[in-house]
């Protein structure tokens, strides 16, 4: 098959590792895929003789007033016509609003069957992206079961429409153990015992603000415990002001970018997100793969990642919750032995492998091409009455 995979962007962040891990697969199995999009700092045309730019971030809701991102739509779905119309692909898988914007009007009339792929989003925008879907979109993905429900309660997708395919997360790298210890030993300085870490960008979405609200109550309780956020975004500079406002400045160590979050991870005690909303992300798995337990906010798919053998969810924004299951971890090393084992053994689990969940892709794009006319081949529609 000829594929195109379509982001806003490609800098750092799940998503766009999640497009470029499959994309790979994909090739592998001997199809051939393009991507489209905005470039960014894990992919471009330099990177990838298969890249095809297209500034779809200026679509989006970072892309300035509504009639700049409307001039942009009608200049993206252009660029974009002109390279479905030169590659004539098989299927069209966008992932994210914008893209499936610019593609139901760049896409309308080919005949070319269209998925879009929901990572999740604020609430308040779920029934804004049905639309978008129902306008664009064949097929609308999700990596879980809750999305699903939310998209077809809220953003009326039917459920014919609608499938649940879970996200295949690379192993984990080897890690050197010096490297680790050092590293530990860097971040804890002289007096700190435990370390927390998100990986989180810096944005409204992850909630950091959170974070430094559950670091003070924290505070009130133990003085020995260190967090470390390592990820960059347009909230990076205000985040930590926030935090020097707060009095808790020395205990939130905001690293920026890694490209090495494995360490960081073996590093760690805990693995802590604060997310608003999410899909189901990506670091979760991450987390388990390194044997680290997880507390982090009931959004999207958490539920579905993370229990009490693992670690524990709390309600979004719920600060005393937060550090209540915190400090339950922090006082107890058996009982986060007992989680780090868990998580080590729910990352073997097959519904985080990219060989499983990347094949249940290719299924579907066979379905949606009409190669794979037997039902029983495809993934399941989401579920519910």
């Amino acid at each position: 098959m000829r594929i195109l995979q379509i982001g806003t962007e490609f800098g750092v962040g799940g998503i766009a590792r999640h497009v470029i891990d499959l994309t790979h697969w994909l090739r592998a199995a001997g199809h051939e895929v393009y991507f489209a999009g905005g470039p960014g700092a894990l992919l471009d045309e330099h990177r990838d003789a298969q890249f095809l730019t297209v500034p779809l971030a200026r679509v989006s809701a970072s892309g300035g007033s509504l009639p700049a991102r409307l001039a942009s739509l009608m200049r993206c779905a252009r660029i974009l016509r002109r390279h479905i119309r030169a590659l004539r692909p098989d299927v069209i898988h966008c992932h994210e609003s914008a893209p499936a914007l610019v593609t139901g009007i760049a896409a309308r009339g080919t005949g070319i069957p269209v998925a879009v792929t929901y990572h999740g989003s604020e609430p308040g925008r779920i029934r804004a992206f049905g639309r978008i879907c129902r306008f664009a979109a064949d097929i609308v993905i999700t990596p879980a079961q809750r999305c699903a429900e939310e998209l077809h309660a809220i953003g009326g997708i039917p459920r014919a429409r609608l499938r649940v395919i879970g996200l295949g997360v690379r192993p984990a790298p080897a890690v050197d153990a010096g490297e680790v210890a050092a590293l530990r030993a860097e971040l804890l300085g002289k007096e700190g015992r435990l370390l927390v870490l998100l990986l989180s960008r810096a944005s409204y979405q992850k909630g950091l603000d959170i974070l430094i609200e559950v670091v003070g109550e924290i505070l009130k309780t133990r003085r020995d415990m260190r967090f470390v956020v390592a990820g960059i975004g347009p909230l990076f500079d205000e985040v930590r002001a926030q935090a020097r406002a707060a009095g808790v400045a020395e205990y939130v160590n905001f690293i920026g970018e890694t490209h090495r979050p494995y360490a960081y991870l073996h590093a760690a005690d805990i693995y802590l997100l604060t997310s608003r909303w999410e899909a189901l992300p990506i670091s979760i798995v991450e987390a388990f793969r390194a044997g680290r337990p997880v507390i982090a906010s009931d959004a999207g798919g958490v539920g579905e990642l993370v229990d009490d053998s693992v670690g524990a969810v709390t309600p979004v924004g719920d600060v005393a919750a937060c550090a209540q299951a915190l400090l339950r971890l922090a006082d107890d090393p058996a009982l986060r032995a007992r989680m780090s084992a868990a998580a080590l053994e729910r990352a073997r689990e097959d519904r985080f492998s990219p060989d499983v969940i990347h094949a249940r892709f290719e299924r579907l794009y066979a379905e949606m091409t009409g190669a794979a006319p037997d039902p029983s081949a495809a993934p399941a529609p989401a579920g519910g009455s």
